[in-house]
């Protein structure tokens, strides 16, 4: 597995509170952050990709930028190091690598049936309902919450929700898997509820590029 498509494979995959109980805080930092996020319609932001791959030894950052509606229609455009464009409209998932000429592709449902963060981030899926919230941790204004799978999950083995610890809003995640693989997104200059065209998230292939279909099949 190359690092680029670990990137991809991560994105499909891809958060003491005042005022809350000692003993009850981080379920309730849990359905505060859950509130939030579906009051969230449309979500903008810059992002910075912190990803390391345990079996190459090497870690790579990547900055870009994010637009997400709901429901389950995201872009994520890569600048640096690589140029990258992962888009979905809802029904199917492109992956464009333009370097190397390339565009995967999958169905969404393949990504839900197997992906309780892509059912969140899509405004599908409740947390609560896959996770177990194992702590929360408070620094600088920002909460930690640290999410463990309710049921064992084939790669996901931890995942950390960065947020605001007046708002909830999400600035960030962290996931972890049982190879030891780590990725950690932080989001900034964040807007929420701005009107984002549907067209932005329809992909056109290019002429020349290798079409890899990735469904999911017995």
């Amino acid at each position: 597995m190359n690092i680029r498509h670990f990137f991809f494979l991560s994105l499909i995959i891809l958060f003491s509170i005042p005022g809350l109980s000692q003993a009850n805080r981080q379920d309730e930092a849990l359905a505060e952050i859950q509130k939030h996020y579906e009051r969230v319609e449309t979500f903008s932001a810059k992002f910075t990709q912190k990803a390391y791959v345990k079996m190459l030894g090497k870690s790579q950052k990547s900055i870009g930028t994010v637009l997400i509606k709901k429901p389950g229609k995201m872009r994520w455009s890569y600048r640096n190091p690589d140029p990258q464009l992962l888009v979905s409209n809802n029904k199917m998932l492109w992956f464009y690598a333009p370097e190397e000429d390339q565009v995967s592709q999958m169905p969404m449902d393949d990504v839900y049936s197997s992906n309780a963060p892509a059912l969140f981030l899509s405004g599908k899926g409740k947390l609560a309902e896959s996770f177990t919230a194992q702590k929360v941790d408070e620094e600088n204004g920002e909460i930690t919450l640290t999410l463990v799978p309710i049921k064992e999950d084939h790669s996901l083995t931890q995942l950390l929700l960065y947020a605001d610890n007046k708002t909830f809003q999400i600035t960030g995640a962290s996931v972890y898997d049982k190879l030891g693989n780590r990725t950690e997104i932080r989001f900034k200059d964040i807007q929420i509820n701005l009107e984002i065209p549907d067209k932005t998230f329809q992909f056109k292939k290019p002429p020349e590029a290798e079409w890899l279909d990735l469904k999911n099949t017995p």
